[in-house]
């Protein structure tokens, strides 16, 4: 989206909140977080918002209501359980490869964190081991879906902070020198 798109969008948002004001600043700011985004897809998630919020919505917000937009419809949990007892009632423990190809993409990285082996050799109660890859599977989601709403080079600018050790601010971070 283009700076003179973003000043459009604050106007729309002004007139639909009078006490929300726009400044170079403030158009400045959500340029900076809402360029990578196509200007008609923020611009139906801005009117979602005035439709659903009473007061106006922040840049999180916006990005939150773009990525419930454009995201495929999510996959509860349970129904993701659901998918994971077909394929181990198809594919049973040898036939790992083709199982994890049944498997929706969200679901299928469930299952990593959890392994396969172990999900169809289990002899826990269905009800322990249905709890445990709901959790897994709704972290799962929950890192999706911030990965969604960062935009692509704020993420990347992160990573390479996150891997300078200099940076480190708790002092037990820091690796003892010997």
């Amino acid at each position: 989206m283009t700076k003179k798109e973003v000043a459009k969008l604050l106007a729309v948002l002004a007139a639909a909140y009078p006490k929300f004001e726009v400044d170079d600043l403030k158009v400045h700011v959500w340029h900076e977080m809402l360029q990578d985004i196509d200007y008609e897809v923020a611009g139906v998630a801005a009117k979602k918002l005035i439709l659903e919020k009473t007061f106006p919505p922040s840049i999180a917000e916006v990005r939150e209501a773009i990525t419930s937009i454009t995201s495929p419809p999510q996959v509860l949990p349970a129904e993701a359980w659901g998918e994971v007892k077909c394929a181990i009632r198809k594919y049973g423990s040898y036939r790992e490869e083709e199982a994890l190809a049944s498997l929706s993409e969200r679901t299928r990285e469930a299952v990593r964190c959890m392994g396969w082996q172990e999900l169809c050799l289990s002899q826990d109660p269905e009800g322990v081991l249905r709890a445990q890859f709901m959790r897994v599977y709704e972290q799962v989601s929950g890192r999706e879906v911030q990965e969604r709403l960062m935009p692509a080079d704020l993420q990347e600018q992160i990573k390479k902070l996150s891997a300078r050790k200099d940076l480190r601010l708790i002092e037990g971070w820091k690796e003892e020198a010997h």
